[in-house]
């Protein structure tokens, strides 16, 4: 055909992108409105539908004229955009989305997200410029799914909600390093698989399939017997209730250590028929969340300054360690064997070539980096001239399912791993002959494997069955799993942990992530939780004054009432509201601010940002209707 395009075009399309140097924070909007809160608040790529072909009909969505605004906005502040182009088309609908392709090139935007192969050959075609991105719709549940549709032009798999954190890994570990693995963390959860519910259609003739879905999951079902028409039995499930299908909501906040380490690199959050307010909250939850993850995992300081490249912490039994594990060892023998000659100047910081460096360590790592494979070569024998010019490359080819951790006949309770005398131990001290194989330490600080003289504690070196890098048998399939090396819990603020809480939602849950605690229906309502409300957007602050801020009203404010500002990138403000202070757009005093969307005036010391959300407590927290 005259119109294709070289693969290789489409391949090295913006690859630099791919390759991420950080965790993305994907936030949802269904307007233009949304689109810009989100970038706001944070958000490295915010993903929103057009007036057809979306998987969502309720929201306003954007018209072309939306998206060249929102990707200029979006690109100036460093973020992306995606479309949704997901839904699944009949033959009548193909040429239009043609058509509505070509459109979308021209607006500026970043990805296309689709679901049916034939409209991603015809957008690798149409649009080879834009990168493609395979929805949750395609139900992408194995990397052998990923990387076929790799081959065919896609840059990212958007998971199955379906899948969990071990799935997670395995897929990482088997795709290109430059497919990104795009993984839900927040928001509403559907009880079909992967959003293909067709209850919706069956019932009202509204196809969840082309973004019209009724949610039917959430209505409260009763029990009608043919022959007695009019009588409507309670459906009880023991006394829990009647909401048959209704799904928990999706919070993984405190959990996307482990999911980033698993190899997730696009964090997703649900809600593009949501308001500006959730948008704003949620998505400044989530990048505050990450940018603690990259401090606290050592990828950046506190100022964004990049101190080492970002990778996930996968590894698979039996293939080559990766270069930053090699890294992080050798960084962490490096800052011990200082902190060993500071403490003890007659303790030597390295010993010959060919030896091990003084190992003090290994009896931190145990605690910091349990499993971390030890890199150093067992054997002491000196390489021949046939193999000495491998020497240098030897760290680099090492074997993960050969480096494992475990302790060694040859390891001293100290920690030193170059023993030298026949009992096991280095004879850098004192305790250390006893004829049984142990170093004669009677304190269970004894390292050796082989140790089981009578009042000595086994060793405390974590067993193979503990190492997530210890070599492991297959399953029946003869499938091995990957694994992920530990890392410390990366903590959060308190106040990050209650930011989910502040928006409308159902009972959290984890999703299908572990699957020891699945989610589950709450089948005694389908209501959301409000504790929090919004009472206004913040228009203008100017320090005249001593500092005071305009706002467009949303519900009622009053004197000593508390409210909080929530803002970008930080914890909220909180503020108490100041008596006898407040003004109408016109200047005129007012007593409160009783006038929803009408503009107002009251003394504010702190500087607070355009379009700052404003939302304080309700007087008593309710249920609001799905």
């Amino acid at each position: 055909m005259s119109d294709t395009v070289n693969p290789d075009t489409v391949n090295n399309v913006k690859n630099a992108m791919n390759r991420r140097t950080k965790p993305e924070v994907l936030a949802p909007a269904g307007n233009l409105r949304g689109l810009k809160t989100a970038v706001d608040f944070g958000a490295d790529a915010v993903y929103c539908g057009g007036k057809a072909f979306g998987m969502r009909s309720a929201p306003k969505n954007l018209t072309l004229e939306d998206f060249e605004e929102g990707s200029r906005y979006a690109h100036e502040r460093g973020a992306r955009v995606y479309v949704t182009c997901n839904i699944l088309p009949r033959n009548a609908e193909v040429k239009a989305m043609r058509e509505y392709i070509g459109q979308l090139k021209d607006t500026g935007v970043d990805a296309l997200i689709v679901t049916d192969i034939g409209i991603l050959m015809e957008a690798r075609r149409i649009a080879p410029e834009l990168e493609l991105h395979v929805s949750t719709q395609a139900g992408v549940t194995n990397w052998g799914a990923a990387n076929a549709l790799y081959e065919l032009g896609a840059r990212r798999v958007v998971l199955a909600r379906e899948m969990d954190m071990q799935a997670v890994r395995d897929i990482r570990a088997n795709i290109p390093a430059d497919m990104d693995v795009e993984c839900f963390v927040h928001g509403s959860m559907c009880m079909a698989f992967s959003g293909r519910c067709l209850i919706s259609n069956y019932l009202t003739g509204r196809d969840g399939n082309h973004g019209e879905c009724a949610q039917p999951c959430r209505w409260k079902y009763s029990l009608v017997e043919e022959k007695r028409p009019g009588q409507v039995f309670p459906i009880e499930e023991t006394a829990e209730g009647t909401y048959l299908f209704n799904s928990q909501d999706m919070c993984m906040m405190e959990h996307l250590d482990e999911l980033i380490d698993s190899g997730a690199t696009s964090l997703k959050i649900e809600g593009r028929a949501k308001s500006a307010y959730y948008i704003a909250a949620i998505t400044n939850a989530y990048r505050t969340a990450v940018d603690e993850y990259m401090v606290q995992r050592g990828f950046e300081s506190r100022d964004g300054e990049i101190l080492r490249p970002f990778h996930d912490r996968v590894v698979v039994p039996g293939q080559p360690a990766p270069a930053w594990l090699l890294d992080e060892r050798a960084a962490a023998a490096d800052v011990d064997a200082a902190v060993v000659a500071d403490a003890d100047p007659s303790v030597p910081t390295a010993v010959a070539d060919g030896d091990a460096p003084v190992d003090a360590v290994l009896r931190n790592a145990d605690a910091a980096f349990s499993g971390v494979p030890d890199l150093v070569s067992e054997d002491p024998a000196e390489p021949t001239d046939a193999t000495a010019s491998e020497g240098a490359d030897a760290a680099d080819t090492a074997v993960v399912a050969d480096l494992v951790a475990t302790p060694s006949a040859a390891t001293c309770a100290c920690g030193r791993t170059d023993a030298t005398q026949s009992d096991g131990c280095c004879g850098g001290h004192d305790d250390a002959a006893s004829s049984d194989g142990c170093c004669g330490r009677g304190d269970g600080s004894c390292r050796r494997a082989d140790a089981d003289a009578a009042g000595v504690a086994e060793s405390t070196a974590p067993s193979a069955g503990d190492d997530p890098l210890a070599p492991v048998e297959s399953d029946e399939s003869g499938w091995i799993h990957a694994r992920v090396v530990p890392a410390p819990k990366v903590t959060l603020p308190d106040w990050l942990k209650e930011e989910p809480y502040k928006v409308a939602h159902r009972d959290y849950s984890t999703g299908f992530y572990y699957p020891e605690q699945k989610v589950v229906q709450n089948t005694d309502r389908s209501a959301y939780f409000r504790s929090w409300l919004i009472v206004g957007e913040v228009l203008d602050w100017t320090a005249d004054e001593g500092g005071r801020v305009t706002i467009m009203s949303r519900n009622k404010i009053e004197a000593g009432q508390e409210i909080e500002f929530l803002l970008p990138g930080r914890a909220p403000l909180a503020y108490t509201v100041p008596g006898g202070a407040f003004r109408d757009e016109n200047g005129e005093p007012v007593d409160a601010i009783n006038n929803p969307a009408h503009v107002f005036s009251f003394p504010c010391s702190e500087p607070v940002p355009h379009n700052a959300a404003i939302r304080s407590r309700t007087k008593r927290p309710t249920l609001k209707a799905a």
